[in-house]
């Protein structure tokens, strides 16, 4: 048996020190690894969850605002109906034999107009029955032992309203609402008391509707059940009484809003409950949603992220035990190496060549072949007996010089080995990429005797490789280059331009209307046009640009010019820029279908590294919003200005919300006059008062208050402003007959809670709607007529009056003049101011004032600046004026100061 020297075994002690430590990192990289997508998957899934349930109670919370809005709404009505009684007995008296029967036919009317009323009726201050609506209450009816009644007698009150109580006549639950009658001198007198159906609230949440899982329920503050969506087979009737802590303890506390998960007391499912106060009233609204159907996605996601999790262990658990079986390989082959050197070369070559899945080939020490394993005929195509005896340079490529050969050798000879990739020639001349592993094999006395060579066919990898740059750096469906290409061309341009002493081009180019042609020939056609486009745009720019698709319809063009300043850079541009809108305009032929399309091209000239990339970007997209601005198929090249525009418009909207919410808002009050100079009423105009720029022009602060729709808030507060301005007018003589006209956006009245916001208002205010005239423009009934011909009805009903401002400068119809329910036509100021100018002009108002005439509306003109104006159109019978003649916006305290000098 050889003996093995010292220094031999020390150093297998120290490979095999090596491998146990490379094991171990590859384990301990493995577990690492596992962990931190666990913990990442982890928490991916507790926000999602987060997300799931703050969107639930969000969504919730918004329902329960609505019915709640929607009940104060009930209540509100029967206490209109009770205020509008008591008023009507301060006049008549209380009942008695003279008028007790129209009394009566009084009460049954107002149960007919407002349904949600099953029975009205006036008691004396004895609580005896004087007159009831539905006659449903016997005359010897007695109430003064009832809780209302006592709390309206002892005058705590002036209105009362119970939870549910058990009628004794028909043994059917009721709400009730009392309001406290007294004498001249204020003395109790009676009360007037209505009894509400539950069955009202129960249809209106039915009608509303809900999401799957939504639950909806109406409970009075003593936890009796009082309406329910859905039904459920079985389900509690009205009245039933629940049992609560919590929610008692909720009422006890006074808040307005409680939010808990617990389990339904009807359907028992776990629900998220957000529970709100009906105002004043003896009632809550509850709305709850399934957990387990609100988190079905949730949970399917997660059982999803845990397969992900689990295959990608998988994977990584194989790739690890890969990897350790060629360490092991490795590390074998070594060992017999190390444990063999005393044994005969031949021994030695054969156990490591047909003991692995590498090519090897084997050499003496002058570099002639002497053994190869099948593994190596497989890749070069060599037979062993082919290249025994010749040297390695028969598989040669030829694409390495003898430079890169040198390297190699020199590196074996120094350290003993060499690995990298090759190119190398198989027998049938084809030229693949292989990984090589040269050894140098010593003797134990430090000769030389054999090169020991390895290899692997990475022509797989290598084309992987190039697939993954490929879908890295291209786009996959024109073969252009992609957004991460172009910005890394973009960078190395920026990097060069002070280098260089030129400048660069860039070019943003979107097809007009792309969107068309997917919705009317479909998303393969839409792709075969691109593909089209990048095909003509290729041809016609040079090899030293760069084009790229950054996305959708978007395409960019990166145009250098050698040694050329910016006049140049740009005259190139522009002529690219035209010679790409010609090409795009000409007919594309797709399928059995031919379409023409256009494009818009904004530019950005890059001639300093002061700027980024970024930034460049931003230049180039801002001049192609232009160019589409401009009417589309054409080029726009940047300028500072554009720039300049964009901040000042992104800061005005940064201002808005603070103004929103800072409440920076100011009215303004115009007069209407008649003919005789009688200022009639006033128009609420809005203004900004902002803290910096002072007093802000309407023209540039209302459309942006309709692009980010803060339009609804606003407009509620400015309604709600010159409603409370109605209601302290009411009590001067002067001011009381004032009518204030308030503009209404299209987008207000779009709002699916136009009516309810408008009705909130009105209940709020209590404003003599009569009063009030609210102005729409012509755009409002462009798209759903009907729904707009609704809304307007509802609040017609209430006593609100309705204007047509700006009329002849958009839509004009003589239909929807004659549908809708108008009071006013407003004439625009760019036909007043120019009656006396132009025959056209005068033709048009005097048409328009012969139209309201024969529509039985009335007739206003704006803008009237001159006493000229006024008296053509009094002569023509416009009798009503607004203007600069009569008197600028000015604030309501000045308004009022002129009307009391008149």
């Amino acid at each position: 048996m050889p003996v093995i020297p010292i220094d031999a075994k020390d150093d297998v002690l120290k490979t095999t020190d090596t491998y146990r430590q490379q094991r171990r990192h590859v384990i301990a990289l493995y577990v690492l690894a596992l962990s931190v997508m666990v913990v990442l998957f982890g928490w991916l899934l507790s926000e999602q969850y987060k997300q799931e349930i703050a969107a639930a109670e969000s969504r919730i919370n918004a329902r329960a605002n609505v019915v709640t809005e929607w009940a104060q709404g009930v209540f509100a009505q029967s206490e209109q109906a009770l205020f509008g009684l008591t008023e009507l007995l301060a006049v008549q008296g209380m009942p008695n034999s003279d008028n007790a029967q129209g009394l009566q036919q009084a009460l049954g009317n107002l149960i007919q107009y407002v349904p949600m009323i099953d029975e009205v009726a006036v008691f004396d201050a004895r609580g005896r029955l004087l007159v009831s609506g539905g006659g449903k209450w016997n005359t010897g009816f007695n109430i003064s032992e009832t809780a209302v009644f006592n709390a309206l007698a002892q005058g705590a009150q002036r209105e009362a309203m119970t939870p549910l109580n058990l009628s004794t006549g028909d043994q059917r639950f009721y709400l009730y609402h009392g309001r406290r009658l007294e004498s001249p001198s204020g003395e109790f007198n009676g009360a007037v008391i209505s009894r509400i159906v539950p069955t009202v609230f129960t249809d209106a949440i039915e009608q509303m509707g809900g999401y799957d899982g939504e639950s909806i329920t109406l409970v009075d503050t003593d936890l009796k059940l009082v309406a329910r969506y859905p039904l459920l087979d079985g389900s509690l009737p009205i009245g039933s009484q629940f049992s609560s802590p919590a929610m008692t303890q909720w009422i006890a506390s006074g808040e307005p809003i409680f939010s808990l998960k617990a389990t339904s007391l009807i359907d028992h499912r776990e629900r998220l409950f957000n529970m709100h106060r009906v105002g004043e009233c003896p009632l809550l609204v509850v709305v709850g949603i399934d957990l387990h159907e609100l988190l079905a996605g949730w949970r399917q996601r997660m059982w999803i992220l845990m397969i992900i999790v689990g295959v990608m262990a998988l994977l990584g658990a194989w790739g690890a035990r890969h990897y350790l079986s060629r360490l092991t390989l490795a590390d074998q082959l070594r060992q017999r190496i190390e444990e063999r050197e005393q044994a005969r070369a031949e021994t030695q070559i054969a156990a490591a060549a047909f003991h692995t899945h590498l090519g090897i080939l084997i050499t003496d020490a002058q570099g002639l072949i002497l053994k190869v394993n099948d593994t190596f005929t497989r890749i070069t195509g060599y037979s062993e007996a082919e290249i025994v005896g010749k040297t390695p340079r028969i598989f040669s490529s030829g694409l390495h010089n003898a430079a890169f050969y040198r390297r190699l050798w020199k590196q074996v000879l120094k350290t003993g080995n060499w690995e990298g990739e090759i190119w190398n020639q198989r027998k049938n001349g084809e030229l693949f990429p292989e990984w090589l592993t040269v050894s140098a094999v010593y003797s134990n006395v430090g000769v030389l005797t054999h090169y020991v060579t390895t290899m692997s066919d990475i022509s797989e990898r290598k084309a992987a490789e190039q697939e993954i740059h490929q879908l890295a750096f291209y786009d996959s469906l024109t073969g252009l280059a992609n957004r991460r290409l172009f910005l890394d061309r973009m960078e190395t341009a920026l990097k060069a331009l002070q280098r260089h002493q030129h400048c660069v081009a860039l070019l943003f180019i979107d097809i007009d209307n792309f969107k068309q042609v997917n919705d009317t020939l479909g998303h393969y056609q839409g792709d075969q046009l691109l593909q089209s486009v990048a095909q003509r745009m290729s041809q016609m720019l040079r090899d030293t640009d760069t084009l790229a698709r950054l996305g959708a319809d978007e395409f960019a063009v990166l145009i250098e010019g050698a040694e050329s300043n910016r006049t140049q850079i740009t005259e190139l541009a522009e002529r690219i820029g035209h010679k790409l809108l010609a090409v795009l305009n000409e007919p594309i032929v797709l399928g059995e279908e031919s379409v023409t399309i256009t494009a818009s091209i904004g530019i950005a000239v890059m001639e300093s590294d002061k700027h980024s990339v970024d930034e460049y970007l931003q230049q180039a997209d801002l001049a192609l919003f232009k160019a589409k601005d401009n009417g589309r198929h054409t080029l726009c090249f940047f300028d500072p200005a554009m720039q300049a525009a964009l901040l000042a418009h992104v800061k005005l909207e940064a201002d808005l919300y603070q103004a929103q919410e800072n409440l920076q808002w100011l009215l303004y009050y115009q007069p209407q006059v008649n003919s005789h100079g009688t200022i009639i009423g006033v128009e609420a105009l809005l203004r900004w008062q902002h803290p910096e720029r002072g007093m802000v022009s309407p023209c540039e602060f209302i459309p942006m208050l309709e692009s980010t729709e803060l339009i609804n808030d606003v407009g509620e507060w400015v309604l709600e402003n010159a409603c409370q301005q109605l209601v302290h007018w009411v009590a001067h003589p002067r001011l009381s007959k004032l009518t204030i006209s308030v503009n209404l956006s299209p987008l207000q009245f779009r709002d699916e809670h136009f009516l309810s916001r408008v009705e909130g208002v009105f209940a709020r205010t209590q404003a003599p709607l009569s009063r009030l005239k609210l102005e729409v423009t012509e755009s409002l009934f462009v798209t759903a007529q009907d729904d707009t011909r609704n809304k307007m009805l509802a609040l017609k009903a209430q006593g609100v009056r309705f204007s047509l401002d700006d009329f002849g400068t958009g839509y004009s119809s003589l239909a929807y003049l004659a549908q809708l329910p108008l009071d006013q036509l407003k004439i625009d100021q760019s036909f007043v101011q120019q009656v006396l100018d132009s025959q056209a002009n005068a033709a048009i108002v005097e048409s328009t004032i012969a139209l309201a005439e024969s529509l039985n509306l009335e007739v206003i003109a704006e803008g009237v600046e001159t006493e000229a104006q006024q008296a053509w159109l009094l002569a023509h019978g416009c009798h009503v004026y607004q203007g600069y003649l009569f008197g600028r916006p000015v604030t309501v305290e000045e308004m009022e100061r002129r009307i009391e000098k008149i």
